[in-house]
């Protein structure tokens, strides 16, 4: 926009730093009115981490405005010098910054430009933010500004490049841009064109700075990616707030050089009192040559400039003044990316229209371009493309509880097919029903895309509790507790005594799907063994007894038997050696 003098105020005896506004600018009611609304904005700021305005106006049609002199660097000339700050030193341009936008905001300034070129150093290591050729009123701006774009494209925010009312939280994402690029070196998004670094700000999100410089610690990768969220109601609320949250962060942060280290020391040429020279920038030191030799080299210098002057207005000519016309080249059928830096390598401004949904093309090839292929216009001319949003979405029906035949007949209805499937265990759905679906149903999915399923393999497995050792009764009450059906098997054993289990199937430990039946075996006692004596017992309690043993009773009474009868003698006698099933017979009287 203009020129920057440093300058000596001779009525209040200090240095300033005067703007003035290029003639060629003057009549020009935008520009002029741009110069205008810096000098009011800035004005109205006092603070220190703000460059000071301390007067402005037009003399002569020149607009002119006298600021704080700031003997000091940009940020960005640091950047230049260091390629990247340490985490501490990052933490102490930001939170200076903040505190400054937190002063604009609440006069309700919103910057709009932030970005390291606006961030000066002083040898004392405070920063002054400056240039407020964009700042606006916010309030105003909701009126004032809606659809239009203006900035720097690195550092603006998804809302700006969509035409939206900037906020002060506008000011945060582009503090947090500037913060990924002071920890880390680099812009977080770069591109051929300004549109392909602008889609990347509204469709991506910023990496975080440990990804390429591992010093930097989660805590600011945190900061960093909450200050830089797409939707600007998921940032900090202000300036201030924003401030907390990195204030918690820099004290743990390890300590660094302070910033006024940094900034180097700067050569000035002083201003002589009463000298033609009223102004006079900053400039390294030189020797003082001949006369002669100045002479000649302000005359060479002069023509250099003149030839200069002359070759960049028939370039300007050339460039501006005569219509360049090209013809809009083939983008039907390539990729959008491939499309629109074909049609900006041309000189046209790519425009995207509404999307239409096709079975033809996949999502993101350009179907067709307005004004058609071939056509001859002007360079700067607009040109719209209009890409596939791929199939057609359909609803995905209800899958979960189907089997997977059940489950490709219902997608099959709907132009869908089955994807993947995976398998997994469910105490709710038996085994061979579908557990989980991809896509949910009732949202939609693009026709002809696979819907992936789970299905059930029944029940988790369990491990099968021990049974062997225990009474019959104890076994069969532990398996079912734990959900397994108990079959029941009986065998003769020398060394189990009766009614205890002898093994069992499965083993104990191994894991079986419950609701499978687990089989025990459970003892008879041994096959042969030395009958008791049941002489004296009642004759229903013997014959109890004798059948308990395994044994067949045989009841003879012997003559004059009356009333209660109990067993007189027996047969085999008592100590004999007999199987499993023997006939005892037992005479009561």
């Amino acid at each position: 926009m203009g020129e920057v003098f440093r300058a000596r105020d001779a009525v209040l005896e200090r240095q300033v730093a005067i703007k003035v506004l290029h003639r060629s600018l003057a009549g020009d009611s935008g520009f002029v009115e741009r110069f205008r609304r810096e000098a009011r904005a800035a004005a109205n700021l006092n603070h220190p981490n703000i460059v000071g305005v301390y007067d402005w106006g037009a003399v002569d049609g020149i607009y002119y405005m006298v600021m704080e002199h700031v003997a000091g660097v940009s940020a960005r000339e640091l950047l230049n010098a260091e390629g990247l700050l340490a985490p501490a030193q990052a933490a102490d341009v930001l939170l200076q910054t903040l505190a400054a936008l937190d002063h604009a905001h609440r006069q309700g300034i919103v910057h709009r430009d932030i970005k390291p070129e606006n961030l000066m150093v002083t040898p004392a290591g405070m920063i002054k933010v400056a240039d407020f050729g964009l700042a606006r009123a916010y309030a105003d701006a909701q009126i004032t500004e809606a659809g239009t774009v203006t900035g720097t494209v690195q550092y603006l925010s998804p809302e700006q490049l969509q035409g939206e009312p900037a906020d002060p939280r506008t000011d945060l994402y582009a503090l947090g841009v500037v913060a990924y690029e002071l920890l880390t070196g680099r812009l977080p998004f770069t591109g051929e064109t300004p549109m392909a670094v602008a889609y990347k700000h509204i469709h991506g999100r910023v990496p975080t700075p440990s990804a390429r410089n591992p010093a930097v610690p989660s805590g600011l990768d945190g900061w960093v990616a909450s200050v830089t969220e797409k939707q600007r109601e998921l940032r900090p609320e202000s300036a201030a707030e924003a401030r907390r949250d990195l204030e918690a962060e820099a004290r743990t942060l390890p300590p660094a050089a302070p910033l006024a280290s940094l900034v180097p020391e700067v050569s000035v040429i002083p201003v002589e009192a009463g000298s033609e020279r009223a102004t006079t920038v900053t400039i390294p030191r030189q020797r003082a040559g001949k006369h002669k030799r100045r002479r000649i080299g302000r005359w060479v210098l002069g023509t250099i400039v003149l030839l200069a002057a002359l070759a960049g207005a028939a370039w300007g000519a050339w460039q501006y003044l005569l219509p360049h016309e090209v013809d809009v080249p083939t983008v039907v059928g390539l990729p959008q990316d491939e499309a629109q830096r074909r049609l900006e390598t041309a000189g046209l401004v790519v425009r995207l229209g509404e999307g239409r949904h096709t079975m033809a093309e996949p999502e993101g090839v350009v179907l067709r371009v307005q004004p058609p292929e071939g056509t001859t216009l002007e360079e700067g001319d607009r040109v719209t493309l209009i890409v596939s949003l791929g199939p057609p979405p359909v609803d995905v029906p209800r899958l979960v509880g189907l089997t997977v035949q059940d489950a490709k007949a219902a997608l099959r209805e709907v132009r869908l097919k089955l994807g993947g499937v995976e398998h997994d265990f469910s105490e709710k759905f038996a085994a061979g029903q579908i557990v989980r679906q991809g896509v949910p149903a009732g949202e939609r999915s693009p026709q002809g895309s696979a819907i992936d399923i789970v299905v059930s393999d029944g029940p988790a497995p369990v491990a099968v509790p021990r049974a062997t050792g225990l009474t019959r009764d104890q076994a069969v009450s532990a398996l079912e507790t734990a959900g397994f059906h108990v079959a029941v098997e009986e065998r003769y054993s020398d060394q189990v005594e009766a009614g205890v289990v002898i093994s069992q199937s499965p083993d104990k430990g191994t894991k079986v799907q419950p609701g499978q039946t687990v089989t025990i075996v459970v003892s008879l006692g041994p096959s042969r063994f030395e009958i008791p004596s049941f002489v004296g017992e009642g004759r229903d309690a013997a014959i109890e007894h004798i059948r308990a043993l395994g044994l067949v009773p045989e009841v003879i009474e012997l003559p004059g038997a009356v009333g209660e009868l109990t067993v007189a003698s027996q047969l085999p006698i008592a100590g004999t050696v007999v199987r499993v099933g023997t006939t005892i017979t037992i005479y009561v009287a």
